[in-house]
């Protein structure tokens, strides 16, 4: 441990980040203090010395600034002349899952238009709802950050005031002034996401017996549909996943294509997607290493492919009941695709493309079975500890379950010395 010293030294000094809180569906996006005012471009962090967003402004903003007891961000455009001014706000955030919506909490002011992008991608204008500007999407998002941009539609005369509404003896000619701007809800959907390191998932209560076609229980998404024999789960309600068809591995590469392409309709949850990926079950995990598993058994012929994201699948199988696992190691919150392929010599001469099994709903009949799944943590390195610093100190910002090694919810000095007491 002593060769270390300077190390814990430098770690103890940091302040640990404080993350943006997920209520419900919505993660919030708190504002802070500009680190400067006068520079076009600059960063916003918050309380505790953790960026949050970065700016970069167009034109000329006329103020910026931050009330800690209020917790909002001001700032005034100016209209001067023809040039049409600007402030984007980048969230150092990345988010996971199909966006649904995105609320800006700020007070209507003239001529002001605000704007949405995920990544490069605009989404359109967010429109006052009496409230705050909000826009309502149906584009799917899976890790990006989000963009807002501020910005004057159309220049103002120059002898027109703009009152403040937050002092009645202050007047701002030729500027529009933002008031009130305490932070941004986005809404994503909750239909899959990354599974937490820790106990399998089981199946025991509160899955549906009918019908789990585009049927999602505890972030797992099932597209099993009974009726067309794709699969079910145990009549007895045993919590047990039956199986009955399979997919080929270019099928369903050409269906992660769609959802990286944003494809309509075919994002995980919408019936396109379950459509072309009848018979399987999806999954997410968290930026970082890791191993998924499932605990299940297949007949001779049968075996699983694990599809990581747009990596090749990974085959596991096994005609007893045991764990399978297969490693993972993403950059980003990854999908992750897992289904049944037929290893026969028939089915490879074929080169069957689609859904292909007979009606379930017994286990002799299932070509499958899932007992449950489970997220593990992946053996870390003293070498890697260098990612938890960069994560503290706010040089990272991405969101690393895996990371946390003794299961407390959060990323802190913890995590890494149970890592260095592990070795």
């Amino acid at each position: 441990m002593r060769r270390f010293s300077k190390f814990w030294k430098a770690l103890l000094l940091a302040v640990p980040m404080l993350m943006c809180s997920l209520k419900g569906q919505a993660y919030w996006i708190e504002f802070g203090t500009p680190y400067a005012t006068s520079s076009t471009e600059g960063q916003i962090m918050n309380s505790n010395k953790y960026v949050t967003w970065t700016y970069v402004t167009n034109g000329s903003v006329g103020s910026l600034s931050y009330s800690a007891d209020k917790n909002t961000l001001s700032f005034s455009l100016s209209a001067n002349g023809g040039a049409v001014n600007s402030l984007m706000l980048t969230s150092s955030q990345r988010f996971s899952g199909k966006l649904e919506s995105i609320f800006v909490q700020c007070q209507q002011s003239p001529s002001l238009v605000i704007k949405a992008y995920v990544g490069q991608t605009e989404l359109g204008v967010l429109n006052y709802n009496g409230k705050g500007y909000e826009l309502t999407l149906s584009r799917g998002m899976l890790y990006e950050k989000i963009s807002i941009e501020f910005s004057v539609d159309v220049p103002l005369p120059n002898e027109v005031d703009i009152f403040h509404p937050s002092d009645v003896n202050v007047f701002h000619p030729n500027n529009v002034y933002v008031s009130g701007l305490a932070g941004v809800d986005v809404y994503l959907d909750d239909n899959i996401f990354p599974l937490y390191i820790g106990t399998p998932t089981t199946f025991e209560s509160g899955l549906s017996k009918e019908n789990l076609s585009n049927y999602s229980y505890k972030g797992i998404l099932f597209t099993l549909d009974s009726s067309k024999g794709d699969g079910c789960v145990d009549e007895d309600g045993n919590g047990v996943i039956y199986i009955g068809s399979t997919l080929s591995d270019i099928a369903v590469s050409n269906l992660d294509e769609k959802v990286r392409n944003h494809v309509t309709n075919h994002w995980p949850g919408d019936p396109g997607y379950a459509e072309d990926f009848a018979g399987g079950i999806t999954v997410m995990v968290a930026r970082g290493k890791g191993i998924i598993g499932l605990e299940a058994m297949t007949e001779s012929n049968y075996a699983y492919h694990v599809k990581i994201g747009d990596a090749a699948p990974v085959e596991v199988a096994s005609t007893t009941r045991r764990w399978l696992e297969v490693p993972y190691n993403v950059n980003r919150d990854t999908y992750i695709y897992i289904y049944l392929v037929d290893k026969s010599a028939a089915a490879r001469a074929n080169n069957d493309s689609g859904r292909s099994g007979t009606r379930i709903g017994k286990r002799e009949t299932a070509h499958g079975i899932v007992f449950s799944l489970r997220c593990a943590s992946a053996p870390v390195e003293v070498s890697d500890i260098s990612v938890y610093v960069d994560y503290i100190m706010g040089r990272d910002t991405f969101i690393f379950h895996n990371a946390d090694v003794n299961n407390d919810y959060r990323i802190n000095v913890a995590d890494i010395v149970k890592i260095l007491k592990s070795k």
